[in-house]
This record gives C-alpha cells, sequence and structure tokens, in this order.
C-alpha cells in the first residue's frame, strides 16, 4: 500500500504542478489588469474561502444578514450549486433547491421576509440585475465568490477553518485548497472557523503568527465557533423522544463533526447514513430511509441537517414529517463588538 500511495503521489505531481500554473497565471492576469475585475456601484459582501468547501460559508453569511438586513436593503447573491436551472433566478414562493440550490434555498426559508435571494453564476451580471430590477437596494452579500476574479468585493471575508487551516493545506490533488495560499492576501479580513469553545491564548497566536505571512499587514484575523440550536420539527405536530432511537442521515463536507454534536446533547443514534456534500435527494432515497427505519430497526426518528431540511422536507408526506427532526446552527465571533464595527464602518464609509 505504501508504494501505491508513492506511485500515485509521482503520478498526480505534473497535474498538480500544472493546476498551480493555471491558477497562478490567472491570478497573474487579474492582479496586473490585463484580465478585468468589475467593482459594483453597489457596497458587495464576499464570503469565500481557499477550500474545496466546508469552512461554513453559510452560517457566516445568515451571520451578516442578522447584523445588516435591519439596517440596509440587502440581498444574498449565490452560484446556486448543484441547482438544475441556469441563469439569474430571484427567489420567491414557488422556488425549490432543485431551482436554486441548497444553501439559497436554506436563505429563502430563513429570511424571505427581510431579504432578496438570487442565484446567477456570473456574479457581475447577476449584480448588474439586481441593481436593475430591484433599484433600492443598498448591499450585496456574495456566497463564495472568492475565486470569482471578475467581481471585486468592497469587503472580502476569507474564512480558515482551525482544524484544518490553508497554511498547512496543499493544492488538488494533494491537499483541499483550490487556489494559492498566496490569494488570501486578497482578503478584506481572515475569520477563522469552528474553534472550539475555548481557544489558548498561545493557540491564538500561534495561528495568527502563521497566517500573517500570507496577508496584508492592516487585515485583521477573528475567530469563530459553531453554535448548534436545539432540535426543530419538520412540522409544528413534531415532538422529539430522547429515549426512542435516531436515524441521522446527512448530505454535508464533513458529517462527523454533526453527528458528534448529536451525541453531546445525549441523542441516541443507531444509524448514520452519510451522502455526498450537496446530494440532491429524490424520493427514491426518502422511500429507503423510512423503510429502513419502520422495519430494520424500528427507528421512528430521523435527524438532518438543517442544509438537507430544505431538500428532504418537500419530498415527504405531511404524515411522514412527524418523524423528521433537524438542528440550525449559527455562528458567535469571538470579538463580535469588534467584527460588527469593522464591517459596519466599510459599509457607512461606501455610503459617504
Amino acid at each position: 500500500m505504501k508504494y501505491v500511495f508513492l506511485l500515485l503521489k509521482v503520478i498526480l505531481y505534473p497535474v498538480m504542478l500544472l493546476l498551480n500554473l493555471i491558477i497562478f497565471s490567472r491570478n497573474w492576469l487579474f492582479d496586473k489588469g490585463i484580465l478585468k475585475s468589475i467593482q459594483p456601484d453597489i457596497f458587495t459582501i464576499n464570503v469565500g474561502n481557499l477550500n474545496l468547501g466546508g469552512t461554513g460559508k453559510t452560517p457566516h453569511v445568515e451571520y451578516l444578514v442578522r447584523l445588516l438586513a435591519d439596517k440596509f436593503t440587502t440581498n444574498i447573491l449565490s452560484r446556486g450549486y448543484k441547482r438544475k436551472t441556469k441563469g439569474f433566478v430571484l427567489a420567491d414562493e414557488n422556488v425549490t433547491a432543485q431551482i436554486i440550490g441548497d444553501e439559497p434555498m436554506q436563505y429563502f426559508l430563513k429570511f424571505k421576509d427581510k431579504i432578496n435571494v438570487i442565484v446567477c453564476e456570473d456574479r457581475v451580471a447577476g449584480v448588474n440585475k439586481i441593481q436593475s430590477i430591484l433599484p433600492n437596494s443598498q448591499l450585496v452579500i456574495l456566497d463564495d465568490a472568492f475565486q470569482h476574479r471578475k467581481i471585486k468585493p468592497h469587503l472580502n471575508l476569507l474564512l480558515c477553518d482551525f482544524n484544518r487551516p490553508f497554511y498547512d493545506d496543499g493544492l488538488v490533488p494533494f491537499g483541499k485548497l483550490r487556489d494559492l495560499k498566496s490569494s488570501a492576501i486578497r482578503a478584506s479580513a481572515i475569520i477563522v472557523t469552528k474553534c472550539p469553545n475555548v481557544v489558548s491564548a498561545q493557540k491564538s497566536k500561534e495561528i495568527i503568527d502563521r497566517i500573517k505571512p500570507y496577508i496584508l499587514p492592516e487585515t485583521p484575523i477573528f475567530f469563530s465557533k459553531i453554535v448548534y440550536k436545539s432540535l426543530i420539527g419538520y412540522t409544528q405536530k413534531s415532538k422529539f423522544d430522547f429515549k426512542a432511537k435516531v436515524k441521522v442521515i446527512t448530505g454535508i463536507a464533513k458529517p462527523e463533526v454533526f453527528v458528534a454534536e448529536l451525541y453531546r446533547q445525549k441523542i441516541d443514534i443507531e444509524n448514520v447514513q452519510d451522502f455526498p456534500d450537496h446530494f440532491s435527494f429524490s424520493r427514491k432515497e426518502i422511500d429507503k430511509i423510512i423503510w429502513d427505519s419502520n422495519h430494520f430497526s424500528k427507528i421512528l426518528q430521523i435527524v438532518t441537517t438543517e442544509k438537507d431540511m430544505v431538500k428532504i422536507k418537500p419530498l415527504l408526506l405531511e404524515k411522514e414529517m412527524t418523524h423528521f427532526f433537524y438542528v440550525p446552527i449559527e455562528i458567535e465571533i469571538e470579538d463580535k463588538k469588534s467584527f460588527d464595527s469593522f464591517v459596519l464602518d466599510k459599509i457607512r464609509l461606501f455610503k459617504k
């Protein structure tokens, strides 16, 4: 096995070098102005990362909505990863996760009375159309546009996973990075995400010292952690029984973290079924999940992530929903006051 792994590394090494060259050349062309970046007339905040995924972009976007939506007319613009549609779509009561993607659907269900949710793979075209059809808009939050160099956000928030920081990672296929570490210099601020409840001063200093060589001297570094909320039923009729067995269904990047939290909440997990990240559930999978639960293990309760809930719930019959529950998550910023002021000051300075 050791020799097979070494052989595989030798074979894949030229691929990594080629990818490195392509990404470096593309960034260089944008940095030199040969390829054009456009900064919109409307204030834009990007939440992105250097990784393939799993750094917690969704709850950080939601944090910004809670911070800003009552102060500014706010939009979220996402690519709508793995949606079945193309082009510009403004979410309304008729959309589904298949039309706009799972994360935008989650945003819409949570904040539809406060903000607009839009998907468009071309972020520049998306922002331009927002300004055209929603002329009163004051703010656009870009979900995952750090590598979309055609648009230059006014505020570029780069997320860094505490458990797998970009400075210790490598470019695919040898690591999980989809962008060069040097790209962090474009960040307006770094947020170290998924931190444990307590991070020692020594560990914080170590992380900051490791990040600093990749960013501008004035770029601030913040720390955030995930906060899991109480179980919520898919329907108001749902009532969770902590004495009963549970089947866990996930379609996220790092399901082991979610499962560990359920154990911490003393949920009696009988079985865990992991699907790929952004998995598009069909009634076929639902039938099997319910059939297995009721006939094999006698599990009558099924717990999912919130992101999976928005895809699974529309597929369920009303009588089935009472067996399904999900766990919403939010984030807490360690120095909330400083972070909030940092974001708000940037917006106010732009408006002046």
